[in-house]
């Protein structure tokens, strides 16, 4: 039976629209120009407007990646349970005014619920295998990706210590590692109830190798693909060169998490 990890790629477009206003003088002073911002100490004119400068920070990241049995289910007729996983990583980050350009590195365990997972149109009650998963525990290798994107994010100021944080990005995942299953033919079960009859005879189950003894077998998974990002959170200021970010999202699959960074 072929099996592939269903993976959920959504990419959310967030646009911004800037718009400014001027008021037109007097008819007497059409040919005067408009007096510039005032400068500050903190950002001085150039050409006219404040220089908001550019600072580059780096910063740590912790996550958690969730996928729920119900929106596996959507792409396999049955599932052993969900998917949940945290991963951690540093950002690399150029910052101007509201705007950041963000490099992100990102380390995460990929752990899939041990149990009977059933292909979408298979019926093993007439004989079409089942698969056993097998968690890092039982099978010896483990799953894991690494992952490089950049991420465009822009911030709305609700006060002056907290943003309102916003963005998408784009990256490649590195596959690192395995996922392991046993090929079962299933007796007297049925979809919706494969347990005890596909659970192999290792764990207590009455179901029968396909291959006519236990043998291991590593799904063959892509060795990199696509990892889409949208974002959405708040970005708390404690200091001017120190930011926290609460944020929540997609990262290929749905997320939430928490970063912080220090400027220079």
């Amino acid at each position: 039976m072929r099996f592939a990890l269903p993976l959920l790629c959504l990419l959310l477009v967030l646009s911004t629209v800037a718009s400014g206003s001027a008021s037109a003088g007097p008819a007497l002073d059409d040919d005067k120009s408009r007096s510039p911002a005032p400068a500050t100490d903190e950002h001085p004119l150039v050409g006219g407007e404040p220089d908001l400068g550019i600072e580059y920070g780096i910063g740590l990241r912790l996550r958690s990646v969730w996928v729920p049995k119900a929106v596996i289910e959507l792409f396999v007729d049955r599932s052993a349970g969900g998917a949940q996983n945290f991963g951690y990583g540093i950002d690399l980050t150029r910052r101007r005014g509201s705007t950041e350009l963000q490099l992100g590195l990102e380390y995460e365990r990929v752990t899939v619920a041990e149990g009977v997972w059933i292909n979408k149109g298979d019926n093993v009650a007439n004989g079409d295998e089942a698969d056993y998963v097998l968690s890092p525990q039982h099978s010896g290798n483990h799953l894991s990706w690494f992952t490089v994107e950049f991420s465009f994010l822009n911030h709305a100021e609700i006060t002056k210590a907290i943003s309102f944080r916003y963005g998408a990005g784009i990256g490649l995942g590195l596959i690192i590692g395995e996922l392991d299953h046993n090929n079962i033919i299933c007796t007297n079960a049925t979809n919706s109830s494969p347990e005890p009859g596909c659970v192999p005879t290792r764990f207590g189950g009455q179901g029968n190798y396909t291959e006519g003894e236990e043998t291991q077998v590593a799904y063959n998974l892509p060795p990199v693909f696509p990892v889409v990002n949208a974002i959405v959170g708040l970005q708390i200021k404690p200091t001017d060169t120190m930011t926290i970010n609460i944020e929540g999202g997609i990262r290929t699959l749905p997320f939430v998490g928490i970063s912080s960074s220090l400027f220079f």
